[in-house]
């Protein structure tokens, strides 16, 4: 875990790399409708902060939507952090 540390320390553009990554991946997830995502939801959950409470509140197609705006929101958040951390 200190490797992990010293290595996101010394490399800060790392971070904005992993954030704009998963921001991409959780993106295409909900463009491409995985299964494994939005299909196995537990029907009695109806949290609006697990994407079991999304999918059971507003529908499977609504549920993608909002969690494609949000993956868009960490990506970008991501390239922000990358640039913050090239411009030091």
């Amino acid at each position: 875990m200190n490797d992990l540390q010293k290595f996101f320390s010394d490399h800060p553009v790392a971070i904005g790399i992993v954030v704009a990554l998963l921001g991409l991946f959780l993106f295409l997830g909900s463009v491409f409708d995985w299964n494994w995502i939005f299909g196995d939801v537990n029907k009695w959950n109806y949290d609006p902060g697990k994407i079991d409470g999304l999918v059971n509140l507003f529908g499977r197609k609504t549920a993608r939507i909002i969690f494609g705006a949000f993956s868009v929101f960490i990506f970008l958040a991501g390239i922000f952090v990358i640039g913050l951390s090239l411009k030091n």
